[in-house]
């Protein structure tokens, strides 16, 4: 499980990379902060945040900054193959990606697919924020972490609407990370059997993907329909083509205005998983039958 992986050394250079506060009416606790956070003292570091509320000195960012750098520090302390009610302590002083990655993946390993797309987006939103994470994290991490929370969200046994955050989609929505750009945001639309008529679900889906380009403000999208293997090529192109045509007759409905592009793709594009070893036959082509929307060309 990933989040384990982060040493007490690299803790240590957490802690010595915290800005100062910035009145002198802090420095006193900042100095017994930096003790405890070095040394993993989750009691003492609990017992200064009171403290820490109370003094006009110790701002809110400096809170947040250093109940991220705790989280961080208990994290490592818990074992790898711990559930995530153990990994959510960590999260009780702050909410870094590290510990949300972590906590993510033991969700993951015992297939709770809905609470870890929850966590998996939060990770990526804080793995998004400047303020917060002024360095970015690694590339690798970060793909993984997508490719995840889409996997997670396919299997999951009801549609999952993409995080909001700030009143606006984010987290599996939109295409842009520090790392990398996604080509396209699949989605796991649901459609009657061997059809291209929307499931219940399959509309909530849509409305999803509308609030997106609600907010991003596009003026072109395109929407790719694939398939899973099942059927002849033939066939499967012109299913996937009449999918991704209900999906833009139904977005049209519910108010987008912009140019809409329709493409089936078939099967001649496999949702390629983070492992698929790990999946069964019936799970890999849930996550082939997709549609996606690309808001660049």
């Amino acid at each position: 499980m990933m989040g384990r992986g982060f040493t007490f050394a690299a803790t240590l250079f957490a802690v010595a990379a915290l800005t100062r506060p910035a009145t002198a009416d802090c420095t006193d606790i900042d100095a017994a902060v930096r003790a405890a956070l070095a040394a993993g003292e989750v009691t003492a570091y609990a017992r200064l945040h009171g403290h820490m509320v109370a003094e006009p000195g110790c701002d809110a960012a400096y809170r947040d900054r250093v109940g991220r750098a705790m989280a961080r520090s208990v994290l490592t302390t818990i074992d790898r193959a711990a559930p995530p009610v153990a990994i959510e302590t960590a999260l009780r002083f702050g909410r870094p990606w590290q510990v949300l990655v972590a906590l993510g993946d033991a969700h993951f390993d015992r297939h709770q697919w809905a609470p870890a797309v929850r966590v998996y987006e939060e990770a990526l939103d804080d793995m998004r924020n400047l303020d917060a994470n002024p360095k970015p994290p690694p590339e690798a991490i970060e793909r993984r972490t997508y490719k995840r929370a889409i996997e997670a969200r396919a299997l999951a046994p009801t549609f999952l609407a993409t995080r909001q955050f700030r009143g606006r989609k984010t987290g599996l929505a939109s295409p842009n990370f520090r790392n990398f750009v996604a080509k396209a945001v699949p989605v796991p639309v649901q459609f009657e059997f061997n059809a291209s008529a929307l499931t219940a679900e399959g509309q909530a889906a849509v409305i999803d993907i509308y609030a997106y380009l609600r907010d991003s403000y596009p003026d072109w999208v395109a929407i790719v329909g694939h398939t899973d293997p099942v059927g002849s090529d033939a066939y499967n192109d012109e299913l996937s083509l009449a999918r991704a045509t209900t999906v833009a007759n139904a977005l049209r409905a519910v108010g987008y205005g912009g140019v809409i592009e329709t493409i089936g793709r078939g099967e001649r594009e496999p949702f390629v998983p983070d492992d698929a070893s790990k999946y069964t036959e019936d799970q890999l082509h849930a996550f082939h039958r997709r549609v996606e929307y690309r808001t660049t060309r």
